[in-house]
């Protein structure tokens, strides 16, 4: 759904999936949902009951907690948490496996049936033909019903892989752009290791649903000329050849899963925690490197060896370069080099204690720097000390991976023992590439520490809290009838007294005071907080159209409209830049509902409030909102702007819902035809090919797959002719 994002969106809900649990069993009310908002916009989010609109205004308040996925407001996560890479590769390996699982499975199952028919065979060969329903009997069909439905569920499996790549690859493009701590090889690294992933699971979802396909061909499974005779050898032949079709095929199937789980684990290795990477570089390391430990003990051998020998002084010389130059625990003594550096950071230098510390110090180069630094008692500027502390600190972490990458030490010490690797140039290449990426930073965590994902602090929570207020569907239920109208409209107010108590409000207040009364007041001192807030709270229900009067009263002495318009102004009173509106005229008469509205209308255009007006009845959506979500079950199956969704409906949902609309004039809703949504009709190929969000017209966005899409373009066309 990366089609919906917006540049500088206010409002950014991203892949947001909601799971409600009843008697061990999960339901998904909100299914992975992505939509951008724009500030000052009437955002309408429509659906019949129990469709999820309410689950995601609920969860856009803060009172619904995600399972997964993020909201964000001005670029800052006010709901759930940003997605963790490696959780969503870990995820997609569990599914490999347990896909494999099923191939092993259904392959040991097939062999089994195989036997069965065989048998069955034997015993009937002598029929010459046979009816359907008697043939059915024969075979077992339950058995090969329950490997079509295993094969079913295999291919429900990839597209949940298919479903996971495609959102890795969404939030890692570009990511360091967005994050520029994350080094661009780091993200391209991830991208083409997915891709790789994404190539073989398509390859494997194509086999599949060959496989599923030749299944499902077994035998007709319907009860149509059930008591038609057929030849019994030509029934066996078929069945015989379609089973060894897809043991054979299945074969296949298992070696492609195979590679796609060996780059999927590195693919999963990569987005891992730092702890893990380190715990499996070492394996790789062995792979095309030396450890630090072994190629410093083997250059003192050869040596050793030379000295006893008439070999040229210049093989001596070359391995004495690299000892002096090599950096190993026994070549270095990197603690004491960085005791040193400490003092001199500290300027606290005690050279009678310096100068006992470099005789603990060997004879690498960098040791005969800090020597010849200590003798010399030469002063060194912050920049020097700075920059000597960046190399020891390069110089522990190459000790401690303890590898040698370099490819002429490499070459010397494969010709000394004489070891080949028996790998081709393309193979040790693409594995030291792979190496360098796993010892790039986590980009998880990476993610967790920028400003965007960053956890919320308590302050600014409580700052959403002010920011996105919700009026309810039923105002007689959400007002408490024990409370007047002013106690219940002022109530945020003692939780946020800021908005009585600024020095901004106090001018307002005394502005006001002074134009309406003949005494005037001039000094801030003799304002009362308790005057403010009186002031605020009949500023608030003045604007929504309610009288001085109604301050004193209860909800119950109040209509249904003049109860909306409390709950409206109870919002208002907290300054929110977000109003979440569930149903808010669906409990009210027609003659009060355009009044609502229009209130909407107005405080969108006064105060730049972004509303998100819940219901399921478009015609009133169309007249109040820029723009409209149509929800299913859960899922986004059309978004566009209002005039344009009633003008061109794409959607077979949609559709069903503008066709419920009641027409107002008898004659003309006689002739009016319902158009009814059947998903098993509308999208029977979903299985096979996967619907996604697709820009179908300018800012017109449908969930189709590509027959659908393709059938939408070529109806458009004939329509243009």
């Amino acid at each position: 759904m990366s089609n919906l994002k917006r540049n500088n969106a206010f409002l950014k809900i991203r892949d947001i999936s909601i799971v409600f649990r009843n008697k061990g069993k999960k339901l998904k009310a909100v299914n992975e949902t992505t939509i951008d908002i724009q500030k000052g916009e009437i955002f309408g989010l429509v659906g019949e009951s129990g469709s999820g609109k309410t689950t995601i205004a609920r969860s856009i308040v803060g009172v619904q907690k995600l399972n997964d996925g993020a909201i964000y407001m001005n670029d800052v996560i006010i709901a759930g948490r940003s997605a963790s890479l490696h959780k969503l590769n870990s995820s997609i390996t569990l599914k490999l496996k347990d896909f494999e699982n099923k191939v092993y499975s259904v392959t040991k199952y097939l062999k089994y049936l195989l036997l069965d028919l065989k048998k069955t065979y034997e015993n009937n060969k002598n029929l010459s033909e046979i009816s359907k329903k008697e043939f059915i009997k024969k075979i077992n069909f339950e058995k090969i019903v329950f490997i079509d439905e295993m094969y079913k569920f295999s291919l429900k499996i990839i597209n949940e892989i298919v479903k996971n790549q495609e959102r890795i690859v969404r939030f890692v493009k570009n990511i360091h752009v967005q994050i520029p701590k994350i080094p661009l090889e780091l993200e391209e690294s991830i991208l083409h290791k997915q891709n790789q992933v994404i190539d073989l699971i398509e390859s494997i979802k194509i086999k599949v649903e060959d496989i599923y396909k030749t299944t499902n061909s077994f035998i007709d499974k319907t009860k149509d000329k059930e008591n038609v005779n057929y030849n019994f050898l030509d029934l066996m032949s078929n069945l015989f050849k379609n089973i060894d079709y897809v043991i054979t095929n299945n074969k296949e199937l298992i070696k492609t899963i195979n590679s796609a789980k060996v780059i999927q684990y590195e693919t999963t290795l990569l987005t891992a925690p730092v702890r893990i990477k380190d715990k499996k570089l070492p394996s790789y390391y062995k792979k095309v490197y030396v450890s630090r430990k072994d190629f410093i003990e083997e250059c003192h051998s050869q040596l050793n060896k030379i000295k006893n020998s008439n070999v040229d002084n210049k093989e001596i010389e070359i391995i004495n370069t690299f000892i002096r130059d090599f950096w190993s625990e026994s070549n270095i003594n990197y603690s004491v080099c960085k005791k040193i550096i400490n003092y001199y950071k500290s300027n606290k230098l005690n050279y009678e204690l310096l100068d006992k510390l470099i005789l603990k110090l060997k004879n690498t180069d960098y040791e005969n720097k800090i020597k010849e630094l200590v003798a010399s008692r030469k002063k060194m500027s912050d920049k020097e000390i700075a920059s000597l502390d960046e190399e020891i600190n390069y110089i522990i972490k190459i000790i401690k991976r303890d590898v040698v990458k370099d490819d002429e030490l490499l070459d010397k010490y494969f010709s000394w023992k004489n070891i080949s690797i028996n790998m081709s140039d393309d193979e040790i290449k693409n594995l030291k590439q792979f190496i360098e990426f796993l010892e790039l930073p986590s980009i998880d965590k990476l993610v967790k520490k920028s400003y965007v994902f960053k956890t919320t602090s308590k302050k600014i929570q409580r700052e959403n809290r002010r920011n996105i207020q919700m009026i309810f569907q039923d105002p007689g239920s959400s007002l408490n009838d024990r409370m007047a109208v002013e106690e219940i409209v002022g109530e945020g107010l003692i939780n946020f007294k800021e908005l009585y108590k600024s020095d901004e409000v106090k001018q307002e207040y005394l502005n006001y005071y002074n134009q309406n009364n003949n005494v005037k007041i001039n000094d801030y001192k003799k304002v009362k907080y308790k005057d403010i807030k009186k002031y605020l709270i009949l500023k608030s229900i003045k604007s929504v159209g309610l009288l001085p009067e109604h301050l004193s009263r209860y909800p119950h002495e109040f209509s249904g409209g003049q109860r909306q318009r409390i709950g409206i102004a109870r919002s208002l009173i907290l300054k929110p830049k977000i109003i979440v509106a569930d149903e808010p005229i669906s409990a009210l008469d027609v003659s009060i509902r355009a009044q609502v509205l229009n209130l909407f209308k107005k405080f969108q255009k006064e105060q730049e409030i972004t509303f998100i007006f819940v219901a399921h009845d478009l015609s009133v959506v169309r007249f109040i909102t820029d723009r409209i979500a149509v929800i299913y079950h859960g899922q986004i199956v059309e978004l566009a702007e209002a005039d344009e969704l009633f003008k061109n409906p794409i959607h077979p949902y949609t559709k069903s819902l503008l066709s419920a609309i009641p027409q107002p004039e008898p004659s003309l809703a006689k002739n009016k035809k319902s158009f009814i949504y059947d998903p098993s009709k509308e999208h029977f190929d979903y299985i096979f090919d996967l619907p996604q969000f697709k820009e179908v017209e300018k800012n017109h966005y449908a969930y189709l797959n590509e027959r659908e899409f393709n059938n939408y373009k070529n109806i458009k066309k004939n329509n243009e002719r």
